[in-house]
């Protein structure tokens, strides 16, 4: 049997991601590639969970498609660069949607972007290319010979996703990723999320926040890095780069939908999103 034939078998983690987010692959190549993976074991597991977590997963998705759109411009095609891609099918949206404001996609990560690649077959256009790169994102010496090998040029701007990523990271280690990808001009730019401390968190959301914790941590069998938001300006500083915006789960709803229902306070999303200039 093709290896095509096969489902494509999925992380714990990234499983349950992808359950919470399965309304916004409800069509064209998305909804193709989406119903290749197998998440049974994942879709049973988040309908047991708090449907909160579905909401801050499915709001963080869409956020980073909002700020995509903010950013990228027909007349200036970008590079996009995804440090621990996974098999979420960003890439195929961004081809789909806004494929004349991109000049080439990178995908990278430590595993499966090779099965992800084959998935692929016959979704993606002939423009912009999908690099799909398989390389462990804290080796940053090794990383950037990669890249280069790839295609990637540090002298054409770039938009970084790191999405969902900087939660296994050390400080450190996210500092020497984000220099691979700094610039003298600071014409790049760094989508991120990264989950806030518990002292950040409302009372009424900190059991949202010690579950989800909790089964995260259990998952990986790492334990989960937190950022306040003092700490990541401060982080961001040391790159000299400038923080375009900052965005709650309250703010973040509110801008996608213009009212709030899910998150009302400062925190209660458990996560902000983070924009900045490298």
């Amino acid at each position: 049997m093709d290896l095509l034939d096969h489902p494509l078998k999925v992380a714990p983690t990234a499983a349950l991601v992808l359950s919470f987010a399965r309304s916004l692959y409800q069509g064209g190549p998305t909804r193709t590639y989406y119903e290749k993976l197998d998440l049974r074991e994942s879709d049973a597991l988040a309908r047991s969970m708090d449907p909160a977590t579905g909401g801050v997963v499915l709001v963080r998705k869409r956020f980073i498609r909002y700020q995509l759109e903010q950013f990228l411009n027909e007349d200036e095609p970008v590079q996009i660069c995804i440090p621990g891609a996974g098999l979420d099918p960003l890439s195929l949206h961004l081809s789909e949607y806004h494929g004349s404001a991109i000049h080439s996609i990178y995908e990278l990560d430590a595993a499966h972007l090779q099965a992800k690649a084959h998935h692929y077959q016959g979704l993606l256009p002939d423009e912009p290319p999908v690099h799909f790169i398989q390389a462990d994102i804290t080796d940053t010496l090794h990383l950037e010979h990669r890249l280069r090998d790839a295609g990637y040029s540090s002298g054409r701007p770039t938009i970084i996703v790191f999405e969902g990523i900087v939660h296994y990271l050390s400080e450190e280690n996210f500092i020497d990723l984000m220099q691979t990808f700094s610039t003298p001009n600071k014409t790049n730019i760094v989508l991120m999320d990264y989950l806030l401390p518990e002292y950040a968190i409302p009372h009424s959301a900190l059991p949202l926040f010690h579950s989800t914790k909790q089964q995260v941590e259990s998952m990986t069998g790492k334990a989960i890095q937190t950022y306040s938001r003092e700490q990541m300006f401060s982080a961001i500083a040391s790159l000299h780069g400038d923080v375009v915006g900052v965005d709650s789960m309250k703010s973040a709803e509110f801008k996608l939908n213009g009212r709030n229902e899910l998150f009302y306070e400062e925190g209660e999303g458990l996560i902000e999103m983070m924009a900045f200039y490298l």
